[in-house]
């Protein structure tokens, strides 16, 4: 069993909703989900929620990978539109790689600005791209354009469906005037990635 699975487990063993659990631990629901998801492979709490649902030390994920190497950039971004964020390529940490990503040279974390993902992603939250993987359906993504010497043009959004034409995408808190669902056309947006996992901010 995943470390994830247990985590789920034993809240359910103990009787406790995910807000209950996130409440005794001060952090929100929404977090809690992701952990126990999955989705977040790392976070501050993890030890307050393992000892507060009674699971051993010994089931705490390793921070550092197999090999030991670090050399996992992760890159900082401004705001750009509405929605969107202008990455920069020159890193401004090289950390170590997720042992997700062992083999994968390509893959990248990105820091999130901007509201428009609230409560998936929090500005703040470093998301983990593999570039390698197809995206999927009503799971995130990053989608990118606009590439120029030194950054790139990106948003981070859910993808719903994909046509030969469009990418239809969903994000949860949209700027002022914007839809929850719209289209990026691909001629502009060329490049979706997957995102794999969260480091949560803080």
């Amino acid at each position: 069993m995943e470390l994830h699975e247990k985590i789920r487990a034993a809240r359910e063993r103990h009787g406790l909703s995910q807000a209950a659990l996130a409440q005794a631990v001060g952090v929100s629901q929404p977090a809690i989900k992701k952990i126990e998801s999955g989705e977040t492979k790392r976070s501050r709490y993890l030890s307050d929620i393992m000892k507060y649902l009674g699971l051993e030390e010994e089931d705490r994920p390793v921070a550092r990978p197999e090999s030991g190497v670090v050399d996992f950039p992760i890159f900082a971004a401004a705001e750009g539109g509405p929605g969107e964020m202008v990455v920069s390529t020159d890193p401004i940490d090289i950390v170590a790689r997720p042992w997700y990503l062992h083999n994968v040279k390509q893959g990248y974390g990105v820091v999130i600005v901007g509201e428009s993902m609230i409560p998936k992603f929090e500005p703040g939250d470093i998301v983990i791209v593999n570039p390698r993987l197809p995206v999927l359906r009503n799971r995130p993504a990053i989608f990118v354009s606009g590439r120029e010497r030194g950054e790139f043009t990106a948003t981070i959004k859910m993808l719903v469906r994909e046509t030969p034409a469009e990418w239809h995408v969903m994000q949860f808190n949209p700027p002022a005037g914007g839809k929850r669902e719209y289209a990026l056309s691909k001629k502009i947006w060329t490049k979706a990635l997957r995102v794999v996992g969260t480091y949560e901010a803080g």
